[in-house]
């Protein structure tokens, strides 16, 4: 059962023992984090599809050595890509090398070339049945230019890397924190906000001052949850006290534990394990393409 904000209390000492899962829960947590994990999923997710399908992948070739020869298109066909709204066609092509045969795949966007049409084909000596191209053709699906979906797992990860720096430290005070609260003495605007339903919540900096060992310390927080650090006189504080000025505004950190009517930790709900939905998904995402490839080929 869940205490009054105004009662709680949490009479656990340190060093408490922190459950994985509620671990895991508070490591997750926090709107920023779950808006950069959206970009990071995503992102990867077509990072995944396009960029290993493009010429990208051709930069960190080395050791070929190219050779021309006449060649032919043996097929001319449409794939399910497009490139500046041009149609991407795959042309399977054949060539001979010292009496043997080889083939290979080229593409364009829009279709250049027809079946049966004889080409100049480029190869590589020292492996011609892996590589081969239509000379004047591409020899991936996609251009480099689509590297610029990494953009968004990007700022995904830095959305994420940075809330989890912050969501690491209150675990550390979870474990090693001492109780106290503390009063505010300033509330500051931002020139940021969070926009949740259409619905815009201006994001405000928090300084509260509390004591510890007779003196004076303090400690800060934003968030767009102004009820949450505005509903009791004095907010609790969790600092290291050999340290004091290493702390957390209990709540103004996302999904932190309750604290029971003992005085104890509770461990997360169930419900919390929406929390770790995102993050699973984009380790599985990974897991998936590194595993298999690039399933969802585009050639």
């Amino acid at each position: 059962m869940e205490t009054s904000a105004h009662t709680r209390h949490l009479h656990d000492l340190p060093p408490r023992q922190i459950g994985l899962y509620t671990k895991a829960v508070v490591l997750f947590s926090g709107f920023l984090q779950q808006f950069g994990w959206i970009f990071f999923v995503m992102g990867s997710l077509f990072s995944w599809i396009f960029i290993p399908p493009s010429t990208v992948r051709l930069w960190f070739e080395t050791g070929k050595d190219w050779k021309e020869v006449p060649g032919k298109v043996i097929t001319a066909e449409p794939t399910n890509s497009a490139v500046n709204e041009e149609v991407v066609y795959s042309y399977l092509h054949s060539f001979e090398v010292n009496g043997q045969r080889y083939t290979g795949k080229s593409f364009t966007a829009g279709q250049d070339l027809q079946s049966g049409q004889e080409v100049t084909i480029r190869y590589d000596a020292n492996a011609p049945e892996k590589t081969s191209y239509i000379q004047g053709s591409d020899r991936a699906v996609f251009p480099a230019f689509v590297l610029f979906v990494l953009i968004f797992p990007l700022v995904g990860l830095g959305f994420i890397v940075h809330a989890i720096r912050h969501n690491l430290k209150a675990i550390k005070l979870l474990e090693i924190g001492e109780f106290t609260r503390g009063t505010m003495c300033s509330k500051e605007g931002t020139n940021s906000s969070v926009k949740i339903n259409n619905t815009t919540y201006p994001v405000f900096k928090y300084t509260f001052e509390f004591e510890a060992e007779g003196r004076t310390h303090s400690a800060t927080c934003k968030t767009h949850q102004a009820w949450l650090v505005e509903d009791e006189q004095r907010e609790i504080i969790l600092f290291d006290k050999y340290n004091p000025d290493f702390n957390i505004v209990y709540d103004a950190t996302a999904n932190m534990p309750n604290i029971s009517e003992q005085g104890t930790l509770e461990l997360a709900g169930i419900g919390k394990l929406v929390y770790l939905v995102l993050p699973l998904m984009g380790v599985a995402i990974h897991l998936l393409f590194l595993w298999y490839g690039a399933p969802f080929s585009m050639g």
